[in-house]
């Protein structure tokens, strides 16, 4: 086979193959994101692509060589950020081989500049899916030491033995040298549980002690630059308390929203109480209900839809807080 035939066969084989990859980018900015500026531009790219003159003639899938030859990796997708990174290389090392072929016919064609957009456009698309590993909780205990009427560690290991399947860390007080110190100690006690850690507000935090995420209130970080900083590993929280701020969250990435607050929070005794329709908004979601939770008065929020809350004072001011989470998550109380 002439040079020529083969560089007609590696063109045609690379526009398939990173059309491909821009397709399934494209199609989880729409459906998964429904980010409709983002699949624009990528549906944009592909069509320039698809501009570049080249020949089907030489075109033999029977007598490929290559089309038997795979690795295990290839048939390996565990998440949605797996099937982006995947969807990434394949269009990036395609668009390369396009870039280099189309030199020989000193083709001045628009491919290297399609290959920065696609990069710009595939690192938004791995933010804005947050959290490689996120979950819906059922019951986040929001800690600050000087709330627990127990010692904080018999408060914590009450909470986590009856079912807290997070933990919050919220220390205003604190010096960073000490929330970090008190972060890990909370990190080791819930890790002998299986409970993940989230640090309230502090980025700085979360990236010195590797819990699992960090929650953001209105005045601390924005969402895309702690995903920026904290990378896909980080789950990422932050509350609402208007159904258009949730929708501007979840449209930033946010792993999970907390709304709020539900009820008078003695926490928070300045926070106006939401509507019922601030949480129904958010229900398809991962979410975690906020202020004034107890036990008689959870069942409002799971009647509602509510799969997660998150609870401070009811527990912390508890003698008995493993008997407070048992009430919570009484079977008779979750919604169906």
């Amino acid at each position: 086979m002439n040079t020529m035939s083969a560089v007609h066969r590696i063109l045609d084989a690379n526009i398939n193959r990173a059309a491909e990859g821009m397709r399934v980018l494209e199609d989880i900015s729409r459906f998964k994101l429904n980010n409709q500026e983002l699949s624009t531009k990528i549906k944009s790219c592909r069509h320039a692509l698809r501009s570049v003159k080249t020949s089907t003639e030489f075109r033999d899938v029977a007598n490929d060589v290559g089309t038997t030859i795979s690795t295990p990796q290839e048939g390996c997708r565990n998440s949605m950020h797996d099937i982006a990174t995947a969807a990434g290389n394949r269009c990036a090392e395609a668009l390369r081989v396009i870039e280099e072929f189309l030199k020989l016919s000193d083709n001045q064609s628009e491919i290297e500049q399609i290959r920065y957009e696609m990069y710009d456009h595939c690192a938004k698309i791995l933010h804005l899916l947050g959290a490689s590993i996120k979950k819906q909780w059922n019951v986040c205990f929001v800690m600050t030491v000087d709330d627990c009427l127990l010692a904080w560690q018999d408060t914590l290991i009450q909470s986590l033995v009856a079912g807290c399947d997070c933990v919050q860390v919220r220390e205003k007080y604190m010096s960073t040298a000490q929330l970090i110190t008190h972060v890990r100690k909370v990190k080791e006690i819930a890790d002998t549980h299986g409970v993940q850690v989230i640090v309230n507000d502090r980025v700085d935090v979360y990236l010195a002690t590797k819990v699992a995420g960090v929650h953001l209130g209105e005045n601390d970080m924005s969402l895309p630059d702690a995903r920026k900083l904290c990378g896909t590993e980080c789950i990422i929280g932050a509350t609402a308390h208007t159904t258009s701020m949730s929708k501007e969250l979840i449209a930033q990435g946010a792993d999970y929203i907390g709304v709020g607050a539900m009820f008078n929070s003695p926490t928070k005794p300045d926070v106006k109480v939401a509507s019922l329709s601030l949480l129904k908004n958010v229900l398809a979601y991962n979410h975690l209900a906020i202020g004034g939770i107890t036990p008689k008065n959870v069942h409002e929020l799971y009647n509602e839809g509510c799969k997660g809350v998150a609870i401070s004072s009811a527990i912390a001011n508890s003698p008995t807080p493993e008997k407070v989470v048992a009430k919570i998550l009484q079977p008779e109380h979750q919604s169906v």
